[in-house]
């Protein structure tokens, strides 16, 4: 009982020294703090009693009855304390954010109290304004704390109105990624359509929208369906090269390339879409993935342009769901990721590369930049940059095997399509059988025995290019007898002779040279049409 006794001491002293404890008075005052009587209130504008993380709020004093004033206030941010996990005896103290100032001719930093911010000037007034960065996630409950003097002598602080309590909102935003099923024991393989359809424009997003109406463009959708333990891009995580292309320049050809070396080894299906510009903002662009037990999550992005380094996206996106069905139907809402390699701060600033680079974080939001578009915007008055539709198309029936007998490699014969398989690539129209599906754009198996390479003669001599592939088959969902969807082509830049951009198993991808960037961006690699042809219903295909 004595050690619990002195436990209990040894905390309660220790949060006290972590906890906000200052001397808050008024200059020159003498008296003690009067209790508050309702006449002002603090007030954190757009939530109530929840935070999102890293969001910039307005905290501001307000007298409540119309003719109060004071001429003195300090606001104080104050967080949560806990045990240190590592070491119980240790008493950490979580972060409770940034106050700053919003006007320093009226507010400056204080010089008494951490993490607080007071007034500049004695002038009565009726309201006082200051900024506050949230924590981020992880860093529980806040606590704001003001301290308001109408004089010398009469002054408040603590209690209701003057306090208030926020914790860590922990809804997520659409394309925050849900808990992972790293046990996913479903032995069919899936096939879904991945439909990218696009917001932005003058209309839902005016703030320094770019001038011209022909500038602002997509980047095309790109992305894969993977295993668990591949990362093409995650929140806290570097940029690899090739999505720096995609975040700055919305060039996705060298980060299509990092995919490719990665299929067989985590990765399954690369996802490809075309994107659109000028005219064709909202309109759809289309890509199909196939998914299995071991490839059950998908990411994607599409680049935004003009913009410093943002992107949209969605990252390692479950799609094996916790009783183990495949995810029938979900539309997400996007908003922009900022990719830590440039510091511009709007859609049109200059080039400042980052140095050193930061990781991959939400584009802030309710900034306090007056040159940003999202300045002192509340993120849920913030309409989406687009919209990410992903909907189960048809299921193949796959006899049981565990993971270890399994042969996942890219493109091979799947020695699990015996007489229990209701539902095969073949009976699809995407391949014949023993062979691999060209149209899923499995790539470690595309292209197989193909003549050999032909200079496209519509490229030029300094950037060559192979021929067009023949339009893969006609590709949607069935309906009486009838397919209405898209088909795409593919053709590749020569460098030496060697497609540098097409997959082949048999070449060291760090010996592949680099395609010059002016022809990446003047000669196109994919082309995509709508199409129609008939084809036979099939009872497995998901309606």
């Amino acid at each position: 009982m004595l050690n619990l006794l002195l436990w209990f001491l040894f905390f309660l002293s220790i949060k006290q020294t972590y906890s906000w404890r200052c001397e808050r008075r008024p200059y020159g005052a003498l008296t003690s703090a009067s209790a508050p009587d309702g006449r002002f209130k603090l007030v954190v504008e757009g939530t109530e009693d929840t935070y999102i993380p890293d969001q910039l709020y307005t905290v501001l004093i307000t007298e409540t009855d119309g003719e109060s004033r004071f001429t003195g206030f300090m606001i104080s941010a104050e967080g949560e304390v806990r045990q240190d996990p590592k070491n119980p005896r240790k008493i950490i103290a979580l972060s409770p954010g940034d106050l700053r100032p919003q006007n320093l001719m009226t507010a400056k930093y204080s010089d008494r109290c951490l993490n607080s911010v007071e007034h500049a000037v004695g002038t009565p007034k009726g309201t006082a304004e200051v900024y506050w960065q949230a924590p981020s996630s992880g860093n529980g409950c806040v606590t704001l704390r003001a301290m308001v003097s109408e004089n010398k002598e009469t002054w408040y602080e603590d209690g209701s109105p003057l306090s208030l309590k926020l914790c860590e909102d922990m809804r997520q935003p659409d394309d925050v990624t849900p808990q992972l099923n790293y046990d996913c024991q479903i032995c069919d393989e899936a096939k879904y359509e991945i439909t990218f359809t696009g917001v932005w424009s003058r209309n839902t997003h005016p703030r320094f929208y770019p001038q011209n109406d022909w500038t602002p463009r997509y980047s095309d959708l790109v992305g894969a369906s993977h295993a668990a333990d591949f990362i093409l891009w995650a929140p806290g995580s570097l940029a690899s090269e090739g999505f720096k292309d995609l975040a700055e320049y919305a060039n996705t050809s060298r980060l299509e390339q990092e995919i490719r070396e990665k299929v067989g080894d985590g990765v399954r299906t690369l996802i490809k879409g075309k994107g659109h510009g000028y005219r064709k903002m909202s309109n759809p662009t289309y890509s199909f993935i196939r998914t299995d037990r071991v490839n059950h999550l998908i990411t994607a992005a599409i680049g935004l342009h003009p913009s410093p380094d943002w992107f949209l996206g969605v990252s390692r996106f479950e799609l094996c769901q916790e009783d183990n069905t495949w995810l029938a139907e979900r539309e997400l809402n996007l908003f922009p990721w900022d990719a830590g390699t440039d510091d511009g701060v709007s859609y049109e600033s200059g080039n400042t590369p980052t140095f050193p680079q930061g990781s991959i974080t939400r584009v802030q939001t309710n900034s306090y930049d007056h040159n940003s578009p999202f300045y002192e915007m509340d993120a849920k008055d913030l309409h989406p940059f687009g919209k990410l539709h992903i909907k189960l198309i048809k299921t193949y029936h796959r006899a049981c095997e565990s993971i270890e007998d399994k042969d996942t490699t890219v493109g091979s014969t799947d020695t699990t399509t015996t007489d229990q398989t209701t539902t095969t690539e073949a009976e699809d129209g995407m391949s014949e059988p023993n062979e691999p599906s060209r149209y899923q754009y499995d790539l470690a198996s595309e292209h197989r025995g193909e003549a050999p390479l032909v200079t496209d003669p519509e490229s030029s001599e300094d950037c060559p290019m192979t021929q067009w592939l023949e339009w893969t088959p006609c590709d949607g969902p069935c309906d009486n007898g009838r397919v209405t969807g898209f088909q795409w082509r593919e053709r590749f830049h020569l460098v030496d002779g060697v497609a540098v951009e097409k997959y082949d198993p048999n070449v060291d991808p760090s010996t592949r040279q680099e395609v010059p960037k002016f022809c990446k961006n003047h000669y196109e690699g994919f082309e995509r049409r709508e199409c129609e042809d008939d084809c036979e219903d099939d009872d497995n295909e998901v309606k």
